[in-house]
């Protein structure tokens, strides 16, 4: 996994006054039998995480 871009983010949802938001909290990396790896930095306090494949940043998104 070591230099290997992650096949999923890991994600929870946090609701708030303000609405709800997105918070994530680790990534995931398919094996070569198929199994998902999942590598948490902290754990969802609802008990629901979310796999997603990572959405790509373009030049413009990731410069302020």
């Amino acid at each position: 996994m070591k230099g290997k871009r992650p096949d999923y983010s890991a994600s929870t949802v946090i609701h708030t006054e303000n609405g709800d938001r997105w918070r994530d909290i680790g990534v995931g990396f398919v094996s070569e039998g198929g199994t998902i790896t999942v590598l948490l930095d902290a754990l969802p306090l609802s008990g629901k995480l979310i796999l997603r494949t990572p959405q790509r940043r373009t030049a413009s998104a990731t410069s302020t």
